[in-house]
């Protein structure tokens, strides 16, 4: 089973059409679970902005023969040899990287140490309009010449209203002029949680669904403060940040270094005292809990992981979903679930395993990637 719907917006918006764009991908899913043999309430749907939604952007960059043009590319999916598509404007993304986006066309070129075999630019965006501009090369850079152009570059944008923060990426080099993170304000329906995204790790795209996804989230939590919160694979925090506050205690899981550096500032900046963060994947967690192994990482960061009351397990698996048996008996066991789903099918095949031990509580869909055929998904399971 396929979507058959209107033509996927690589580099455009169809603010006309966005209703219709949505709702096919919503009747895909919901025909889904309903084949699925799952029984679900009517959904909640949280719609997206229909322009200026995303707050990341990543381009590759052509020159013209002389050096003296520059071109934003994306190349056309699948085809080969692969087609590029050159970008004018690009509405999908926040109006402070289109500003940035033209302003960097005009004045790269005049810039010989900045444009010299430059072929990526990516950017990074808070609400504020703040920007990391990463710039990414096929030559070993001269730190302090580098530096010296980007640093007049920066302060010449800001005399043009742009708050921007540079970072130059070669092999086995990262220059920052000045810094290479920014910090989002998450807005919830009781108060407003400041969140650091660093450029190259993963931050969530789209600010206004995610700020949906949080409250939705945050609703499927009510009266559990004094109940305690797992969490796996946390990220940099976003979700563990925003629903800490509605347990007694919540101890989340991260493997990789920097997101995990990430999350532990989050917890810190936003005061949060009542979190804990261990670097453990999904199985060790699962074998901590049926006391099969013993930890060290735990031990080292003084974690009884038996001291915990889960009432309630928080996942926000890959596009694949939980994908196994044992992560889905593993699940199983808890009696409250959040579910937050970026995969179409594979929620629909996780939510079938589930249902023979839970009900589908409360469903949501969320417009993450408008005028694609991507749709978030979001559920609460309760133990029959």
């Amino acid at each position: 089973m396929s979507i058959s719907m209107l033509k996927t917006l690589l580099t455009s918006t169809d603010p006309d059409n966005y209703d219709n764009y949505l709702n096919e991908k919503i009747n895909y899913v919901t025909t889904l679970l309903r084949d699925s043999g799952i029984d679900f309430p009517a959904p909640e749907i949280f719609k997206s902005l229909k322009e200026h939604y995303r707050m990341r952007a990543e381009f590759s960059v052509f020159f013209n023969e002389n050096a003296s043009e520059l071109y934003y590319v994306m190349f056309e999916p699948h085809s080969k040899p692969k087609k590029k598509i050159i970008i004018d404007n690009f509405p999908i993304a926040s109006v402070s990287i289109n500003q940035a986006m033209q302003e960097l066309k005009a004045l790269i070129p005049d810039y010989p140490e900045i444009k010299n075999r430059l072929f990526e630019i990516d950017f990074l965006s808070n609400k504020k309009g703040e920007l990391i501009i990463t710039l990414i090369y096929h030559r070993k850079l001269d730190e302090l010449s580098w530096q010296k152009e980007a640093e007049v570059l920066r302060d010449l944008l800001s005399k043009r209203g742009l708050y921007v923060n540079f970072v130059a990426r070669s092999k086995k080099q990262k220059i920052l002029v000045s810094t290479d993170s920014l910090i989002e304000e998450i807005a919830t329906d009781r108060q407003k949680f400041m969140l650091k995204q660093t450029e190259g790790n993963f931050s969530q795209p789209n600010i206004s669904a995610c700020e949906n996804m949080v409250n939705f989230a945050r609703k499927c939590c009510k009266d559990q403060s004094d109940k305690d919160l797992l969490e796996l694979y946390c990220g940099s925090g976003t979700f563990t940040v925003c629903l800490a506050g509605l347990f007694k205690k919540v101890l989340a899981t991260e493997v990789s270094r920097t997101p995990t550096e990430n999350a532990l500032f989050n917890i810190r900046n936003n005061e949060i005292t009542n979190t804990q963060i261990v670097r453990l994947s999904a199985v060790e967690v699962a074998q901590a809990l049926e006391n099969i192994r013993k930890f060290r990482r735990l031990e080292l960061a003084g974690i009884n992981i038996n001291d915990y009351n889960f009432s309630t397990l928080f996942i926000d698996p890959p596009r694949s979903g939980l994908q196994y048996k044992e992560a889905l008996d593993f699940t199983a066991k808890f009696d409250r679930i959040i579910y937050i789903s970026c995969g179409k099918e594979s929620f629909a095949s996780d939510l079938k395993y589930l249902q023979k031990t839970h009900t589908v509580s409360k469903l949501a869909f969320f417009d993450q990637f408008p005028y694609t055929e991507h749709l978030e998904s979001g559920a609460l399971l309760l133990k029959k």
